[in-house]
């Protein structure tokens, strides 16, 4: 029967019950490799996930960029997927926000056109450094105001310094300075608003005062007209406007909340605060996140306002990341999948008085490569303070072997999430503070993020065999 023939058959008075379709936080990871847009519920749980590969272009050596249509076109693809999934429509979106990696920025003019593509924080056009700079980034000044030791070519104000010397002309039309985060925010909410968490990183931030440092900007020759307000990460910052609509197809007033650096929210959506004491991270770059009370520079170290304004995250990390595993899978095994190369290691691990499958010894090998860095990065962060236990975040986190690896070489518990989408999902917490969903990040966190699977030194819940004997 046809549901017009069952509607037309009904009483008068019988009662449709219609399924309650969710509320659903929408949470976008804008990774280097791949931007993610996760849809979910209050809960934690996914529902939907959209994963588009960023493909940056590479118009000379050392450039890295994206045209902007480009970096939309992606985000709405990415969000079209997830509501594909999810078997959901735009309406049902009750908050928004971000996790981003930081110092990937674009130059906007007075009239909100993109003066630039978005230039990624790996492009090397400000290589080498100008010697005023590389000195600057050595005064124990530096390291006290902004948390980090030396300045690098692939910061934000790095870049903006070589495109006022090599473009003067671009360059004075100037109005608004965004990072990728930034601009996201700007274009989605019209607020000129960023996050402390990813402004950390750029060179001009002062973290005793959190806000613009004007000494940085002086020397960079930056008017702090043209930066946004910096806000603590996860702070609700308005609503959706017209251009949200005209942009990625969401409806107007769904509020929005800034984000934080893709690293922080991880953590966050793994779990850091509530089960763990520091975070790991395996993905396009290797990383260890403790939260500390105050800022001590070190060299590799950087450093970030908290989501409680109070503390601060401490980050140490390697460039490489799984990075590795995919250029030995391009370059050695094209025909294999990631998961049959883990598999293979794995086998060479754990049966090795028998021959082993082909690439599994020299997988293993790079694994075990890649576990001994992160405790070198997680020994960096910690800065000596006592660690119980670690949340294990990015794409390597899936695989139990990994899991269990890490926890035998760096020597603590390492709690697995189990959302495979952390990013997103620490994205997700603070679209839900800034919906009301829940009252604050703590609470979200509490509801959305479920107990973890804990992989400990010698022994696993999941894996009764430990790898303590090839280390």
């Amino acid at each position: 029967m046809l549901a017009s023939e069952r509607q037309a058959q009904r009483r008068p008075h019988d009662t449709v019950r219609l399924p309650r379709m969710p509320t659903l936080l929408l949470g976008i990871d804008l990774g280097t490799s791949y931007f993610k847009v996760g849809l979910f519920d209050a809960s934690g749980a996914l529902h939907g996930l959209g994963r588009i590969a960023v493909d940056a272009k590479s118009p000379a050596p050392g450039r890295i960029e994206l045209p902007v249509p480009e970096f939309w076109d992606r985000l709405r693809r990415g969000l079209e997927s997830a509501l594909h999934q999810a078997k959901a429509k735009v309406d049902q979106i009750a908050g928004v926000s971000y996790s981003s990696q930081a110092n990937t920025f674009v130059l906007i003019d007075a009239a909100q056109t993109p003066l630039t593509p978005l230039i990624f924080w790996a492009d090397q056009r400000a290589r080498p450094l100008d010697p005023c700079l590389v000195e600057f980034g050595q005064s124990s000044f530096h390291g006290a105001t902004t948390g980090m030791s030396g300045m690098v070519p692939e910061l934000m104000s790095a870049k903006c310094a070589w495109l006022r010397r090599h473009d003067p002309a671009r360059w004075s039309r100037v109005r608004h300075i965004l990072t990728v985060s930034d601009y996201l925010t700007f274009a989605l909410t019209g607020e000129r608003c960023s996050d402390a968490s990813t402004a950390a990183l750029t060179g001009l931030y002062s973290l005793p005062k959190r806000e613009w440092w004007p000494e940085a900007l002086a020397l960079f020759e930056i008017d702090a007209d043209h930066l946004p307000t910096p806000l603590i990460p996860g702070t609700p910052c308005g609503r959706t406007h017209a251009q949200a609509t005209r942009l990625l197809g969401l409806p107007t007033g769904i509020p929005f909340a800034v984000g934080a650096l893709d690293h922080h929210a991880a953590a966050l959506g793994a779990g850091l605060g509530e089960s763990s004491d520091a975070s790991l991270s395996a993905g396009t770059v290797l990383a260890a996140l403790v939260l500390t009370e105050c800022v001590t520079p070190a060299p590799g170290c950087k450093h970030g306002p908290h989501t409680d304004g109070r503390r601060y995250y401490r980050l140490a990390f390697d460039p490489r990341g799984a990075g590795q595993l995919e250029e030995y899978q391009q370059r050695h095994a094209p025909g294999l999948e990631i998961s049959a190369l883990l598999e293979r290691a794995e086998g060479a691990a754990r049966a090795p008085e028998h021959p082993p499958a082909e690439h599994g010894p020299a997988v293993l090998a790079l694994l075990l490569a890649m576990a001994r860095t992160q405790k070198a990065l997680l020994d960096q962060a910690s800065g000596g303070a006592v660690i119980r236990r670690i949340t294990a975040t990015g794409g390597m986190a899936r695989s139990a072997f990994w899991l269990q690896m890490t926890a035998d070489i760096v020597g603590l518990p390492v709690a697995a999430g189990t959302s495979p989408e952390r990013a997103c999902l620490g994205a997700a917490i603070f679209a839900a503070r800034a919906a009301g969903v829940w009252p604050d990040e703590k609470t979200a966190s509490a509801r959305m993020v479920m107990p973890p699977r804990l992989f400990v030194p010698g022994v696993s819940v999941d894996r009764p065999e430990s790898t303590k004997e090839i280390l």
